[in-house]
């Protein structure tokens, strides 16, 4: 697989002219034919590339590909089948089912759209909208039932004559880099058309989203550019890099680390505002964990590495001093045994949680341990000292830069589990201005409302006059 930064040599040197440069430059300038279309899709191409391209991204694939026999089939046949009919037919379906999956909620005449399609980002863009109540709100629904998706349909027949050129574009993306890459690509190419058809019959105010690197995300922020629509970020968790280089109009951020992370990725931000964490602020001192009775939470990330998690389990299993574990998955939890598992090691000790939120699981511990993970911050921000655990996760080390930060603990030995050792680390004097550069805990969120609700306004206003 050649370097990206190589495979888009030539592709960068054709940005200024649509149709010079490569035959990406070609393919992307024949199916979507006019300037401002064409540049804004191969940055949006580029952008996914990239963001596929992580460490990250790459270590999911592989572990979602070691659980699902039928995507490592589904991988197989396109790995053989590339640059075939068959791969063609089976890229273009899937980008038509993203189509018809997508539809507009109807709402007030100059409504702010929304996008979410996973619980994260809809818990996300949920908080702005309480910020904001007097906004018109509606938004793009992900629905895939039978009536929904007839409905749909005399759209996407309008955009056949597409179909070949993305059939065209996919093959070169799979040469170049692998068919998970393809398929992404032309997800994102097919929602692209999807929410162009859907604005260009509206008069959107503002576009919200709250994803960076996910190809319905990209396509939304391409899509309100084309029309002139102001986009919103809200954002759901500390980003993992590489992330899509996107403007923004204004930024409700983490806090002020995550700010930078989208900077030093080339993102144009407008106004950013950082959100609060006071509500859920606890201070962690003082305080001295009763001997014999530690309350442990093993927060996991969508992708365990199984072994690791099962050997951490072992290692607190033997501290006589251990009274619970709490195993948390991830809302996107990708390990299908992960309950099965536990129930092997047949210790009444460990439990797994079920429906309750995140802060009331790490208030239900006295210890939280986890691997790349924004429940770090969750944890200290409540008053609970969090412990990184290399290896848990398919990420590479330390991701997030916490531990290089010094703003979490690190668990170099799971074996020598020592409570007096983490919490020292957390009474040092300058860990308080540490933990104010990753949550903002002291804007409450009645301080934060009036200032986002006059910014979503604000931006109103400019795309209505």
């Amino acid at each position: 697989m050649q370097p990206l930064s190589r495979v888009w040599r030539r592709f960068d040197v054709g940005c200024a002219t649509v149709g010079d440069g490569t035959d990406m430059d070609r393919s992307v300038s024949d199916a979507f034919p006019g300037p401002a279309p064409a540049a804004i899709l191969r940055s949006g191409v580029k952008n996914l590339l990239r963001c596929d391209a992580g460490d990250v991204v790459a270590g999911i694939v592989s572990f979602v590909l070691t659980q699902r026999r039928s995507l490592r089939l589904a991988a197989a046949v396109l790995m053989r089948a590339r640059e075939t009919l068959v791969a063609d037919a089976i890229m273009l379906l899937n980008g038509m089912r993203c189509f018809v999956g997508v539809h507009y909620a109807g709402g007030g005449g100059e409504a702010a759209i929304t996008v979410a399609r996973l619980s994260n980002e809809q818990r996300a863009i949920a908080t702005l909208i309480r910020f904001a109540p007097d906004q018109p709100w509606s938004d793009f629904v992900f629905d895939r039932r039978p009536q929904a998706v007839l409905a749909a349909l005399p759209e996407l027949a309008r955009t056949a004559w597409t179909w070949r050129r993305i059939a065209r574009i996919s093959r070169i993306v799979s040469r170049r880099h692998d068919a998970f890459r393809a398929y992404r690509v032309v997800e994102l190419l097919f929602y692209y058309e999807r929410y162009v058809g859907l604005f260009a019959n509206r008069r959107f105010r503002i576009a919200v989203m709250s994803s960076h690197s996910n190809p319905h995300g990209i396509a939304l922020n391409l899509a309100a550019r084309r029309f002139g629509v102001p986009v919103v970020l809200i954002t759901h968790g500390m980003p993992i890099t590489p992330i899509a280089r996107l403007d923004y109009d204004l930024a409700i951020m983490e806090c002020e680390a995550s700010a930078d992370v989208y900077r030093r990725a080339g993102c144009r931000l407008g106004r950013v505002i950082i959100k609060s964490r006071r509500d859920d602020y606890r201070p962690m001192f003082p305080r001295r964990s009763p001997a014999g009775a530690w309350r442990v939470g093993i927060f996991l990330s969508k992708d365990p590495a199984q072994e690791c998690v099962v050997s951490l389990l072992r290692s607190l299993l033997r501290n006589v001093n251990v009274q619970r574990i709490l195993v948390r998955p991830h809302p996107v939890n990708l390990w299908s045994g992960l309950a099965g598992c536990l129930t092997a090691m047949n210790d009444l000790r460990i439990r797994l949680s079920v429906g309750k939120s995140i802060l009331d699981d790490v208030r239900a511990c006295d210890f939280v341990l986890a691997g790349n993970s924004t429940v770090h911050v969750d944890a200290i921000v409540a008053g609970k000292p969090a412990c990184y655990v290399r290896g848990l996760d398919h990420a590479p080390y330390d991701v997030q830069s916490f531990v290089r930060d010094r703003l979490v603990y690190e668990l170099e030995q799971p074996d020598r589990f020592d409570p007096l050792g983490i919490e020292d680390f957390y009474a040092r004097d300058q860990w308080p201005s540490v933990l104010r550069r990753y949550a903002n805990v002291d804007q409450s969120d009645a301080d934060l409302a009036p200032i986002v609700r006059a910014a979503i306004s604000e931006l109103a206003d400019i795309r209505g006059r």
